[in-house]
């Protein structure tokens, strides 16, 4: 089961999320000339010129690689192939700590987002 797609089916706020992904963290900044510039705020780690969507996307997919190295582990284990339990429980924990941590990132982010269309204009 893909855990991408099915997070995407299970959430349609995130549908609303992709739409919004328009705006992004840099802000334009007007200089003394007078001239509208973008700032190099929104210029962090993620990259040059990457936007937050972008940044939850490939968080998204490394959740969905340890979820997907956790089953075959799994199936590797079952199948005799590997022999090392503890392995298999490590691939296990790091898929389930990934997906909680994602979960409440996800959650962070509706917060602040309904926090946001409660603001008065």
């Amino acid at each position: 089961m893909n855990s991408i797609n099915s997070f995407k089916q299970m959430d349609p706020d995130l549908a609303l999320a992709r739409q919004m992904d328009q705006f992004s963290l840099r802000q334009p900044q007007v200089s003394e000339g007078g001239k509208v510039g973008e700032s190099q705020a929104g210029n962090g780690p993620a990259g040059a010129g990457s936007s937050f969507f972008e940044a939850l996307q490939r968080s998204m997919e490394e959740v969905n690689a340890n979820q997907l190295q956790a089953d075959s582990s799994i199936k590797d284990l079952m199948a005799g192939k590997n022999k090392n339990i503890h392995e298999t429980m490590l691939a296990i924990q790091k898929a389930d700590l990934s997906l909680k941590t994602m979960m409440q990132v996800r959650n962070k982010i509706l917060e602040a987002y309904k926090e946001v269309m409660r603001m008065q204009v």
